[in-house]
């Protein structure tokens, strides 16, 4: 699952509760503002989803990979994980 709007939108929460355990949400562009630390990204743990933000688009925002409270990936990560799980790829 690729999120892309920040925690401040409705939408990007709503995407989130259709992840389902086993799942990989992405958080891309806004969206990896919830990196920074919210429930909604630790009930996604708890349910046995895994989470990663882009690191670039992190990094861009002027926050370190230190502060991120989700694994950071870059593009060639990113692309692996979407062949790798891409199945059934939600934008």
């Amino acid at each position: 699952m690729i999120v892309k709007y920040p925690p401040s939108r409705e939408i990007s929460r709503k995407k989130l509760e259709l992840a389902k355990e086993g799942d990989v949400v992405v958080l891309i562009q806004d969206a990896v503002l919830y990196a920074l630390g919210d429930p909604v990204i630790d009930e996604l743990r708890e349910k046995g989803i895994e989470v990663y933000a882009l690191r670039e688009d992190f990094e861009i925002r002027g926050y370190s990979e230190d502060q991120s409270k989700v694994g950071l990936v870059d593009y060639s990560q990113f692309v692996d994980l979407v062949v790798e799980k891409g199945e059934k790829t939600i934008g």
